[in-house]
């Protein structure tokens, strides 16, 4: 009998029913038949991309003592991981991920044909299978250079090792059977619970017990270890803010050990203390409990988030609406909701038809924030198998709001005769269950987005009300309602001077023109304007650092006079201007020596962990604030305006509202040229859906807005290139 054999004649037919189990796609997700004819179609290129083979190897194996052991390594080849790649690099996630499924239920398969090989050759032996070693769960990681000696001894291969021990044939597995004479052959080869790969969706585990602190009374969650906690707990719908998306990078979601045990991670590591690993915390995106556990939440559920819902007056330039102190006579029952839906929070404005008046506006966190603070990671979920999450979650906020308001005020359901919503591309295509797969992938081709009139249960599946729903129109995929509706409020249709929208969101929207011509930008400005991406960031929620001077030392002030928890976005802008102010930070934006290593410590929390600012916060800090500058400067050249020839400046969103404008000209977000000439309005999507009620031209003023508006695509334009390398650094005011 031979001690080396080669495999290389496989029949294996790749199983549908896995990839899709692999990709979360089921028979009733809206993309299960679009996904099935793709699988269709790329079947045949993906066969021909494989290459399986496989090596035994009998010999020895030493630890305590030496035994008989048989070396395994089996491949399919670089070429399909090559195609999977391909497919990323052009953007197209869903085939790259369909490839890379299909590649991976083919490497199932070949592992269980080669195991049933192994067996009949232990029996031909009279050997056994005592024990399965696998990388890095039994053994370390080094010892793949042993199955590949052993390997390479008898016949040269390609495949090599990376300085991590990685196999440099991606699709490549390898490990260790420790055989004992006269022994079963049964091990079946893989056990799941002793398998490093937690996030597989073919995970087979025990049902567990996880109780969960920290939202009012104790919750017992069934976990079987097929997902992170993270989304388990989502799915019971709890909300766990996580700004990264679940990437383990934004160190939002904090749990803690009250019970029981839960491994530490990498990520972990990354984010939190040695004394705060010893205390147990943990982020639940990257948490897999193997045991029964209690946990804390940690993480604020960001109810007391602060949402701007202040409509500035006399900058529209068109009739002013106000909200009134009470509610007003209601007899008079003609009502409406006005909806903004934005990318961190929800602002609902019950508006009387009849005297034009807000009666009460009321406000929440988007808890789509649970999946990604920016529209690319909520794309990217969607297009994973969680669009119907994402759809529930933001009916579920504006549900509940509508309905507290209607209860409020016990109003007849009867009276309220229209919904009008405002909102992002991405935000309107997640609450009408919209695909998302053609937004973020070239030429970015929305499903719809032109004006949209749909009844209450289509929006919302349930028949509380009969009111007409209308989802305002957007320009284009990245520039949607919300912006129209600024326009809208800003009196953009009536202005004769060239004047400049700015939205410091997320997706940093924003419009330069006037009656005659409008250009619109986005530019990805990321979440760091609301506290994402930033180490101790957090959202406008009570204890958030968001005024700081630095004279001899360190003062700060936090939302609410609360005890300091971290950093918002104005505490952001302000922080980083006092440190360029005190020299602590030079032009280029590099921390002096003193602070460079650790960062620069503005405060403690209540546990007496330090908040920082760090070197990497700086740069996030600088990436979004050169975004912004740059896309607006951009577009005046586009315009063919200079800094003279801009009649007014407007800010929208929470984040301009409250930002202190002098700091923010200070650290070179807005010009100096424009000084005086800035105008924060609040929040003008919800303005412009109110306006779009209460003004009988609104709807063909907005028409107009779109039909005169057209997009400059920053992402491929030389000047925004020059110009955001250029505002990279700290501008010192002369």
């Amino acid at each position: 009998m031979k001690d080396f054999i080669k495999l290389n004649e496989f029949d294996i037919k790749i199983n549908p029913k896995t990839v899709f189990q692999l990709m979360d796609c089921h028979t009733d997700s809206p993309i299960y038949e679009e996904l099935l004819e793709e699988y269709q179609r790329m079947e045949p290129e993906v066969l021909g991309c494989v290459h399986p083979v496989a090596y035994l190897k009998f010999g020895t194996y030493t630890r305590e003592k030496e035994s008989q052991a048989l070396y395994v390594l089996t491949s399919i080849g670089d070429e399909v991981n090559e195609l999977s790649e391909r497919y990323f690099e052009q953007g197209d996630y869903l085939l790259g991920m369909l490839v890379n499924s299909m590649s991976d239920d083919y490497m199932f398969q070949l592992e269980a044909k080669v195991h049933e090989r192994i067996k009949e050759e232990c029996t031909l032996r009279g050997l056994g299978i005592a024990e399965k070693l696998e990388a890095p769960v039994h053994i370390p990681m080094k010892e793949q250079e042993r199955i590949l000696e052993e390997i390479k001894a008898v016949e040269a291969i390609s495949i090599g090792l990376t300085q991590g021990y990685m196999f440099t044939t991606v699709k490549t597995l390898g490990h260790i059977l420790i055989l004992d004479e006269g022994g079963s052959v049964s091990h079946d080869g893989h056990n799941c619970d002793e398998c490093d790969r937690t996030d597989c969706k073919l995970r087979k585990g025990k049902i567990i017990t996880v109780t969960v602190l920290g939202r009012g009374s104790a919750i017992q969650l069934a976990y079987d270890g097929t997902v992170d906690l993270l989304k388990a707990l989502l799915a019971q719908g709890i909300y766990v803010s996580a700004a990264c998306g679940g990437k383990g990078t934004c160190g939002k979601c904090k749990i803690r050990v009250v019970a029981g045990e839960l491994e530490i991670t990498s990520s972990d590591r990354a984010k939190f203390s040695e004394k705060e690993l010893e205390q147990g915390y943990r982020l639940a995106c990257k948490a897999y409990p193997r045991s029964a556990c209690t946990l804390r939440i940690v993480s604020g559920d960001e109810a007391d988030f602060e949402v701007v819902s202040e409509i500035v007056q006399g900058v529209q330039g068109i009739n002013a609406v106000s909200e009134a102190g009470e509610i007003s006579d209601q007899t008079q029952k003609e009502y409406a909701f006005a909806i903004d839906i934005g990318t961190t929070t929800v602002a609902i404005s019950l508006v009387n038809l009849v005297t034009k008046q807000i009666e009460k506006t009321y406000t929440t966190i988007n808890k789509q924030r649970a999946y990604g603070a920016d529209v690319i990671s909520r794309m990217k979920a969607s297009m994973e198998g969680r669009k119907d999450e994402l759809r529930q979650s933001i009916r579920k906020d504006l549900l509940g709001g509508i309905k507290s308001l209607i209860e409020e005020y016990q109003l007849d359901k009867d009276c309220i005769h229209k919904i009008i919503i405002a909102g992002n591309t991405t935000m309107g295509h997640l609450l009408l269950g919209y695909s998302c797969e053609t937004l973020g992938v070239y030429p970015f081709t929305p499903v719809n987005i032109d004006r949209i009139e749909v009844t209450f249960s289509e929006v919302f599946a349930e028949d509380y009300l009969t009111a007409q729903v209308i989802i305002l129109p957007g320009i284009s995929t990245f520039v949607g309602g919300d912006i129209v509706a600024g326009l809208l409020s800003c009196g953009f249709v009536k202005k004769e001077k060239p004047c400049l929208l700015i939205d410091l969101g997320t997706n940093g929207e924003m419009a330069i023109g006037n009656k005659d011509k409008i250009l619109v930008a986005s530019t990805a400005a990321g979440p760091a304007f609301e506290g994402g991406n930033i180490s101790c960031g957090v959202g406008s929620i009570a204890g958030a650092i968001c005024n700081v001077r630095i004279e001899e030392g360190a003062s700060f002030h936090t939302i609410g006079d609360k005890p300091p928890i971290g950093i918002c976005g104005t505490g952001v802008i302000e922080l980083a201007s006092e440190l360029l102010k005190a020299e602590l930070i030079d032009d280029t934006g590099l921390l002096c020596e003193e602070y460079f290593d650790t960062g620069y410590i503005l405060a403690k929390d209540d546990q007496g962990n330090d908040i920082t600012f760090t070197q990497r916060d700086i740069r996030e800090l600088q990436m979004a604030k050169s975004a912004i500058r740059a896309g607006a400067e951009t577009l005046m050249l586009r315009y063919g305006v200079g800094y003279d020839e801009i009649d007014q400046v407007y800010l929208a969103g929470g984040f301009g509202y409250k930002v202190n404008l002098e700091k923010a000209i200070h650290i070179g977000l807005l010009p100096e040229e424009l000084d005086g000439k800035i105008a924060a309005i609040g929040n003008s999507s919800l303005s412009g859906a109110i306006h779009y009620l209460v003004e009988e031209e609104a709807p063909r003023w907005t028409e107009h807005i779109k039909t005169v508006s057209s997009e400059v695509h920053l992402s491929n334009d030389p000047d925004f290139n020059d110009l955001y390398i250029e505002y990279m650094a700290f501008v010192e005011e002369e």
